[in-house]
């Protein structure tokens, strides 16, 4: 049978422990995390948005900027 691993409720309705939008794994309290928001432009780049691990986050914070420069956003 079919189950849903991405239901975000634990076992019984408990509250479960935030996901690395990344790799998927339980992020752990006190774990460096990022949160990685695309504003503006293509759907594809919001569906990055989401809360990482640090080292997951990376590579997509590094296109990010890359991208932000080519706009020439503000602070960039």
């Amino acid at each position: 049978m079919f189950m849903d691993a991405t239901y975000p409720g634990g076992p019984g309705g408990e509250p479960s422990q935030p996901h690395c939008h990344s790799c998927q794994r339980v992020i752990a309290p006190g774990e460096p995390t990022a949160e990685v928001r695309f504003e503006e432009g293509d759907e594809r780049f919001r569906m990055l948005n989401g809360l990482y691990h640090d080292g997951c986050a990376r590579p997509i914070l590094s296109v990010k900027r890359a991208l932000d420069m080519l706009r020439g956003a503000p602070g960039s």
